[in-house]
């Protein structure tokens, strides 16, 4: 056999074993590498061939560990996108109990939130059941409990297309907080919210939902200036903090709410002053109100208007809207 035919049956033999995979086995390539025993063009093509094994080997090798790093990256990967999911998970089931101002503080800068008191201008809104302690007596906890989630569900949306933001909720009632850097428009909001709540419920058929009698709401606004922020409480066991608009005007709000009859919406004269005439509204004279100083002189909101409107009730007109006191 020529050096040549030689030279071609080494090369077919090493390659498939490189299609193999397998590197360690090319004596006879090798042997053909020995300058002085074959024509220098067949040790050159040797030489040629044995290099390329060896780069090729040695880029499989380094392949290799390649894909082994990927697959440890992947996993790595893999473990905290589940991690991300976690907290994207806890993230969404604590935003059920964390107040919307709160979360869009905190997404707006998570580095340097600040949740400490402020100053600022808002509308407070107060809602409660009427007789809800008389209604959980005939209808059973469990009952007067669904009822008033379904209630609260069927509310939350006027809330929030009101901007307005669940603060509290403590069985039958709720406490909403209304901002907008306009005092105008919180007060607005607020007042719009509360109408709408109340033609809601007035909707309500109660053999729908098992009441012996319609379901009625008092509903009470007030705007002014809180200190809005987190209050913290520390005790042996831990902290707690709260996130809630604190002061005179959140006090006055919930002593209105208590005045209502029912089924009416009924502001301070603050609230009163910014809505006109936006809306119409009614006073009902100056009230006495718990652990107030001063009488306060309230108003019912009775509807959305652009101008003056009378009122049509159950006994003909009534007087014109009444005018907030300057």
């Amino acid at each position: 056999m020529s050096d040549f035919n030689l030279l071609l049956d080494v090369l077919i033999r090493a390659t498939m074993k490189v299609s193999r995979g397998c590197y360690d086995d090319a004596s006879e390539l090798f042997e053909l590498t020995q300058t002085g025993r074959y024509p220098d063009a067949i040790t050159q093509l040797a030489e040629a061939f044995g290099m390329m094994m060896v780069q090729v080997e040695a880029r499989e090798m380094h392949l290799s560990e390649l894909i082994q790093t990927l697959e440890s990256k992947n996993q790595q990967l893999e473990a905290h996108l589940q991690r991300i999911r976690l907290l994207e998970k806890i993230q969404v089931d604590l935003g059920h109990f964390v107040p919307s101002a709160v979360r869009r503080l905190v997404a707006t800068n998570p580095e340097g939130v600040s949740l400490d008191k402020e100053e600022r201008d808002v509308s407070v809104l107060f809602l409660d059941v009427v007789g809800y302690t008389r209604l959980c007596e005939s209808l059973g906890k469990d009952k007067m409990n669904s009822l008033i989630e379904s209630l609260f569900s069927t509310l939350v949306d006027d809330i929030v297309q009101n901007d307005g933001d669940i603060n509290e909720t403590a069985g039958d009632s709720l406490m909403v907080i209304f901002q907008n850097p306009e005092p105008v428009q919180h007060a607005c909001n607020a007042s719009r919210a509360a109408l709408a709540m109340q033609r809601k419920v007035e909707k309500l058929e109660p053999e729908a939902v098992g009441l012996p009698a319609p379901l009625e709401v008092r509903i009470g606004i007030n705007s002014g200036p809180v200190l809005l922020g987190t209050s913290r409480f520390d005790g042996l066991t831990g902290s707690r903090w709260t996130y809630t608009a604190s002061g005179s005007t959140t006090n006055i709000a919930a002593r209105i709410a208590a005045l209502s009859p029912g089924n009416c919406v009924l502001c301070g004269p603050d609230t009163a002053r910014r809505v006109q005439p936006r809306f119409c509204l009614q006073s009902i004279g100056i009230q006495p109100l718990k652990n107030v100083a001063e009488p306060v002189e309230i108003f019912r909101v009775c509807a959305e208007s652009a101008g003056e409107k009378r009122e049509e009730g159950p006994q003909g007109p009534q007087r014109p809207q009444g005018q907030a006191r300057s």
